[in-house]
């Protein structure tokens, strides 16, 4: 019994945790790192327009090491394919039970 209150105010104190990241709006992927799109996607209208996508590659020709990883062939330079693979996050959609 001793041991379980530290236990269960542990994962408290981690489900409060989450749940202020997720209040601000700090927005993660699977792998940890912050949402390409989102981060890009400034006016939040669901799309990369024109300015965004400058942006975007602007950031990566200077170099920053969590934008490789979208260089899908590997040419150092991000074409027009390669933007146009950078999307939302998928949300997950709920089953519903015939």
């Amino acid at each position: 019994m001793k041991k379980l209150i530290p236990i269960l105010l542990g994962l408290a104190l981690a489900g409060f945790v989450t749940s202020a990241q997720a209040a601000k709006g700090e927005k993660k992927n699977k792998r940890g790192g912050e949402d390409t799109f989102a981060k890009y996607d400034a006016n939040s209208n669901g799309k990369l327009d024109t300015d965004e996508i400058e942006t975007l590659k602007k950031d990566f020709a200077s170099g920053k090491e969590a934008l490789k990883k979208l260089d899908l062939n590997g040419d150092g330079k991000l074409d027009d394919g390669e933007v146009a693979a950078v999307k939302p996050e998928a949300k997950k959609k709920k089953k519903k039970n015939a």
